[in-house]
């Protein structure tokens, strides 16, 4: 008897832990509610779980249960539950959301419950369940705005939209389809549609409706339909079948367009269409004829001829291009033309054909050059596009044209080039020539200095010969490195309108008495900031180029403004700001219209062999374009031209009086300790005995790296650093940027006879003595940069 006791026992325990556990994975909780005295309530272990509670709140208070309730279900949900407990139902049902104590989160909970009742009907148990529906909820709020959604896009459709149930009663309809047939949103879902059909269209309407919803299948219809207005209108719906989760028909949701004005179009043209075909008939008769002498005309040209109709499609094209790319009409015809093998593999090409087309169509004739990668070989192609227009004017096709310009591009630059090696031949064959006599005078005068017996007088003489040669041909590769827009600047604030007024006089006997200059620098004084000497050099040019074009006779003016922008130059939009404005104006024979975009470029020159190099007008350039400012030119042929150069207006420099330095006297080192870089030993070895013999204590380095090794070592046992630019690894104002970073009471000087690096970074703000430089130069450049270090104010 115990033994049965046990196993049953055994198993009851069994199957309250399945019901617990069916309980848990059900998200089903199960409370108990004592009513006779107040509120004592047990809560079981899943219910616990399902609102976030320790095990120890099994016996949570009625106040508990309400401070879980969400704030906006609370006074909902509490009052439900009283209503019920003081009613004599004895079912309790009931949905809100609680917010779980233990992580905060919001949860819905559906709460099903059964009221016990004494005989007198007062309630004292509540036995019940609290399942978690918070899935459920989300997916039915999901479903509430989803079909919110669907309705205002519906409403918001111009044309009547509806659903359909199996019963053929609409279970929605649209604001145009309540409009359409003029009654409100419920009495249009009771409405027959079929009666405002027009009687002699309703029989087939309605018989392809019947089939249509049989089929299970999208369908369409199209009649004509009454409007609330009376009017008879055109209609073409399309509905489609509607399918529950389940995979069950439930209806169908259809749209209908107003086809009243493309049905009328349909009559028309059908009213026409036998006039169309007779005049067709006799049209291309004629187009036959026509055609086939076009054909003939454009299969036997040199140039590629395509025709598109007006989407871009190629409607024919001739044997020329197709023998370009090795096919046959049938791999072309019909394709986009920008999307055709003669473009695929040219990078950019699909895209400029589309916009030459896109123009085309609009009414322009297009240009494009084109480099291809043919069968043939790579090659140049100059494409036109043109608009073909009708007897009317209407545009109804684009014509494509190419000329293979291949050879002539290649004759032009063979053409180019060898102007250019003859006009180097021309530079350099001068070069050489001033060089030599610039060399004779020296190694002559080197010759006699070596005599013994020469009178000091005339050594004195044969020493000043050599270092004006020295000069002039300083002097020389200047001009040069100008010419090729290498020139180290050395920009300064300078009164344009006064160096104006210098170098016209200069100019003048340049240009020949029968020029007669102009000049008009305004009134009062210009500043501007710009190296002085390449200025000079770029107005001479001008002026000479000027001369050239009025084969020296003439009017040229020279007139100075002020402006407040550069005008858009060569593709560049205008650029704003204070700028000083010189302009050249010669009354010669101008420059035609296709030279000015290449008349700066360097070796381009429209004289006659001997009467120039090219490089004039491109040292002009680059000057104004290494200043900062600009340069433009304004021609009618055979009205001469206006050039002019922009450069950066300045403010007035303030007036410094500065001590002069003797020019007699270079010495003057006083034992100043001078650190030098230079590479090159010959020009080291030179540098450090010249900078001793005037007096300078001397540590001579090999590269930046040394150099800022002993500064590292002892920063104060130097008083300056005299470096080179050209060095392997850091350059020199490399160098000078470390150590002004470093050292920054510490004077550089920098050195050079040539320098990309001080070409196109200027020198930054150090003082620069170019090579060749005299002992004098370079005596008062040194005593000028440890002077200004010896007064510079502290802090500095």
């Amino acid at each position: 008897m115990n033994d049965r006791l046990s196993a049953s026992e055994q198993a009851l325990i069994d199957r309250e832990r399945e019901l617990a556990e069916v309980q848990r994975i059900a998200k089903v909780g199960g409370v108990v509610v004592d009513l006779s005295a107040g509120f004592r309530n047990h809560r079981s272990p899943e219910y616990l779980a399902i609102h976030g509670l320790p095990p120890d709140a099994v016996n949570e208070t009625h106040e508990d249960w309400v401070s879980r309730l969400h704030p906006e279900d609370r006074e909902r949900a509490e009052r439900q539950f009283l209503d019920l407990i003081k009613g004599s139902s004895d079912r309790y049902s009931a949905e809100y959301r609680i917010i779980r104590p233990n992580d905060g989160e919001v949860r819905w909970i559906a709460a099903e419950g059964r009221i016990e009742r004494d005989a007198s009907g007062r309630a004292v148990r509540m036995v019940g369940a609290h399942i978690d529906i918070t899935d459920r909820a989300i997916a039915r709020e999901m479903l509430r705005e989803s079909e919110q959604r669907f309705k205002l896009i519906a409403d918001s459709a111009p044309v009547p939209i509806w659903v359909t149930r199996l019963d053929r009663t609409r279970s929605f309809a649209n604001r145009a389809y309540c409009d359409f047939i003029g009654l409100p949103y419920e009495d249009a879902l009771q409405f027959d549609w079929r009666s405002i059909i027009h009687p002699d269209d309703v029989a087939e309407v309605v018989r392809n409706s019947i089939a249509g919803e049989a089929s299970l299948q999208p369908f369409a219809l199209e009649g004509r339909y009454r409007r609330a207005d009376g009017q008879w209108r055109w209609i073409r719906s399309e509905s489609q079948p509607r399918w529950d989760p389940t995979g069950r028909h439930v209806g169908f949701i259809g749209v209908a367009h107003d086809i009243t004005s493309a049905k009328q179009a349909e009559i028309d043209l059908r009213n026409v269409n036998d006039t169309l075909e007779r005049l067709i008939a006799q049209r291309t008769a004629q187009l036959h004829s026509s055609e086939s002498q076009l054909r003939a005309i454009l299969e036997t040209t040199n140039q590629y001829q395509g025709l598109l109709d007006l989407k871009g499609r190629l409607l024919y094209v001739n044997g020329t291009a197709l023998a370009g790319i090795a096919a046959e009409p049938a791999q072309v015809l019909g394709a986009l033309f920008w999307k055709t093998p003669w473009f695929a593999s040219a990078s950019g090409a699909s895209e400029a054909i589309e916009r030459a087309f896109r123009s085309a169509c609009a009414g322009e004739t297009a240009r494009v050059d084109l480099e291809l990668p043919l069968s043939a070989g790579s090659r140049h192609i100059d494409f036109s596009l043109r608009p073909v227009s009708d007897a009317q004017g209407g545009i109804m096709a684009v014509l494509a044209e190419g000329i293979d310009s291949t050879e002539r591009r290649r004759n032009e630059e063979a053409l180019r080039q060898a102007q250019k090696m003859e006009a180097v031949g021309q530079l350099t064959g001068g070069v050489a020539h001033d060089f030599n006599n610039l060399l004779t005078i020296i190694r002559s005068a080197v010759d006699f200095l070596r005599r013994r017996d020469l009178p000091e007088e005339r050594r004195r003489r044969y020493v000043d010969a050599i270092s004006d040669t020295a000069d002039r041909a300083s002097k020389l590769t200047g001009q040069l490195l100008a010419f090729a827009r290498r020139q180290p600047l050395s920009p300064v604030v300078f009164d344009v309108a006064a160096q104006v007024q210098s170098i016209a006089n200069l100019i003048r006997p340049l240009v020949g008495s029968r020029v007669e200059i102009d000049v008009d620098t305004g009134s009062g004084p210009n500043y501007a900031i710009a190296d002085i000497g390449q200025f000079e050099t770029a107005l001479v040019n001008l002026a000479v180029n000027g001369r050239d074009a009025m084969n020296g006779e003439g009017r040229l003016s020279i007139a100075l403004h002020r402006v407040d922008e550069i005008p858009p130059v060569r593709s560049q939009p205008a650029r704003p700001g204070a700028f000083v404005a010189v302009s050249v104006t010669d009354s010669g024979s101008g420059i035609a219209p296709s030279n000015l975009d290449v008349i700066f470029e360097p070796f381009f020159t429209t004289k006659e062999v001997g009467r120039g190099t090219g490089l004039g007008l491109s040292q002009a350039f680059g000057f104004a374009k290494q200043s900062g400012g600009e340069i433009s030119v304004h021609s009618t042929l055979g009205e001469g031209a206006t050039f002019t150069v922009y450069l950066p207006q300045a403010q007035a420099p303030e007036q410094i009086v500065a001590a002069k330095l003797s020019r007699t006297d270079p010495a003057g080192g006083l034992g100043h300790r001078i650190l030098v870089v230079e590479d090159n030993v010959e020009v080291g070895k030179f540098s450090t005995e010249l900078l001793q013999d005037l007096g300078y204590t001397i540590k001579w380095t090999k590269t930046a790296d040394e150099a800022l090794a002993a500064l590292a070592e002892d920063e104060f046992a130097f008083d300056l650093v005299f470096s080179d630019v050209i060095m392997p690894g850091k350059n020199g104002v490399e160098l000078a940027t470390i150590v002004r970073e470093r050292y920054p009471g510490l004077p550089v000087v920098l050195t050079s006879g040539y320098s990309s690096v001080l070409a196109e970074n200027a020198h930054q703000g150090f003082e620069l003595i170019q090579k060749p430089y005299s002992v004098e130069a370079l005596s008062r450049v040194l005593r000028r940069a440890i002077s200004e270090r010896r007064t510079r104010p502290t802090g500095e």
